[in-house]
């Protein structure tokens, strides 16, 4: 679960609704006239469908007693959440190889980020490599094409989560940490001239990247709900979630040029 706070609610998002936001993003991705095209399509499931392990575990919103808040996708218990995590890779390779070895690349990269040194860490790191290099003899990519599609997933859930977990309209001082110095992947991308990806929020429905690494201007849509604390304190945080409404943000991505 995603999840931003405000003064009386959670504004709540579930993993695999992210994921969708990352899969719209990456349709108008600006791939240039000299990439192969081949496994495109592979790469577009990859960014829509590299959090389906978390489907399961967002049907019913965990409640953190400890902290006295949701669990979210960053502190939710470890050795669970790599069980998800490879299930939902499993569940991507069954649709298509290619993909599910990118989202297990994904996956090993924010893992060896933090959890290489934990014991379910390197056990599941050490089962993705396996599976990594089995799908790599199997499809046999190119390297420098397998590092693009890999950076292309990294910067549609990138740019996915940051409207997810920023406030819309948010001044960059109170950005979340993550982003305010832009999005590094931007100098893996030859639609990015290889330089720093720096997102803005121009008002509160549209957000400018400079530089601009789609093919033209272009919205998503986030599903999310808006959950109240009281009724969090007086049902549970289950029947809170369930009690909430779907909701609909509309967010224009959109050059410096165009804004």
């Amino acid at each position: 679960m995603i999840w931003r706070e405000r003064k009386d609610s959670f504004i709540m998002i579930r993993q695999h609704d992210h994921a969708r936001i990352s899969g719209a993003i990456s349709r108008h991705m600006d791939q240039g006239a000299s990439r192969d095209q081949q496994r495109w399509d592979d790469v577009l499931l990859a960014c829509e469908q590299h959090d389906r392990g978390w489907i399961p575990l967002d049907q019913i919103p965990m409640w953190n007693e400890v902290k006295e808040r949701p669990f979210s996708f960053m502190d939710f218990p470890e050795p669970a959440k790599l069980v998800f995590y490879r299930y939902g890779i499993d569940q991507l390779e069954e649709m298509c190889p290619y993909a599910g070895m990118l989202a297990s690349f994904h996956y090993g990269a924010l893992i060896g980020e933090y959890g290489a040194q934990d014991p379910f860490g390197r056990g599941f790191l050490d089962e993705e490599k396996k599976r990594q290099e089995r799908i790599k003899e199997q499809t046999a990519p190119g390297e420098e094409e397998l590092r693009y599609h890999r950076a292309v997933l990294e910067l549609c859930d990138d740019l996915s989560l940051y409207v997810c977990l920023n406030e819309p309209g948010v001044d960059k001082k109170d950005e979340m940490e993550w982003w305010k110095e832009g999005f590094e992947v931007g100098k893996k991308l030859d639609a990015a001239d290889q330089k720093t990806i720096m997102p803005t929020w121009l008002d509160e429905r549209q957000v400018v990247l400079d530089p601009f690494p789609f093919l033209k201007p272009f919205e998503a849509t986030i599903i999310y709900r808006e959950v109240s604390k009281s009724l969090i304190a007086e049902k549970g945080m289950e029947v809170a979630y369930e009690a909430s409404e779907e909701r609909l943000q509309e967010v224009v991505f959109r050059g410096t040029e165009s804004a």
